[in-house]
């Protein structure tokens, strides 16, 4: 099914100017990382507000391993538009947050293999069933990352590698949500995941940086200009093809 446009969400923000940069070149989220401590990106609830409270642009945290009390507190105190949970909560919570807090929209993450190197084996019917119990517990999208295996340990996102994209498309596929695309994106292969893929939205960090924490204006607007352009190249085909299917 074509997707009726591609939503831009830029992750890692550190500071209001690259807030600034991204509301300029025309991305619709912007994702600040707290308390999460493999991050070089992270930042301390009080750094967060600063940069989510007025915003220009939609703010999305994104959050590890906290307990339900921990979240009530972050999303009070540093009112986001979206909650990113890059570990899995009790579906129970996630229901509670949601009456809780209705206008905060809730994003899950899920991990998909890397498309090269050692990394879980998924079970597809398994995911597909997440994705599932996920909307039914008022779930708003999902994020597809990469998960990695190094030195005997799983790092769950912030990889920079790519993730198995065809099993990612599998996935978009069925899904009951809305699905951003994330891990190894940048200007250079968005435009392929894009084509694979086929995804709600794309999310990535390092792909358009300078230095870690630090955005790069010219990668974004490459970035920018690579999908707007895709989207514009699928509504011609679809136009086309309309016209093609009325004579």
């Amino acid at each position: 099914m074509m997707k009726d446009g591609c939503r831009v969400k830029i992750c890692g923000i550190t500071c209001l100017k690259d807030r600034q940069l991204v509301h300029s070149v025309g991305a619709d989220f912007f994702g600040v990382i707290i308390d999460v401590p493999y991050s070089p990106r992270s930042l301390n609830m009080e750094a967060a507000a600063c940069l989510l409270i007025g915003a220009p642009l939609p703010g999305v945290v994104l959050v590890f391993q906290k307990d339900l009390q921990q979240i009530r507190q972050l999303v009070e105190y540093c009112r986001p538009q979206a909650v990113q949970l890059l570990s899995s909560v009790p579906l129970e919570w996630l229901r509670e947050l949601k009456v809780s807090f209705p206008k905060v929209s809730w994003w899950q993450s899920l991990f998909l293999p890397a498309a090269r190197g050692a990394a879980p084996n998924p079970d597809l019917k398994r995911l597909q069933q997440q994705m599932q119990e996920l909307a039914r517990a008022g779930a708003d999208a999902v994020i597809l990352d990469t998960a990695v295996k190094s030195s005997d340990k799983i790092r769950f996102g912030g990889t920079g590698q790519t993730s198995n994209w065809k099993l990612a498309s599998s996935l978009v596929v069925d899904s009951p949500l809305p699905v951003f695309l994330a891990g190894g994106i940048k200007p250079s292969n968005v435009r392929n995941a894009l084509e694979i893929v086929s995804p709600d939205g794309i999310d990535l960090c390092s792909g358009v940086e300078a230095l870690p924490g630090r955005k790069d204006a010219t990668k974004l607007q490459e970035l920018i200009g690579e999908i707007r352009e895709w989207e514009k190249e699928n509504r011609n085909g679809r136009s086309e093809g309309n016209e093609r299917n009325e004579k």
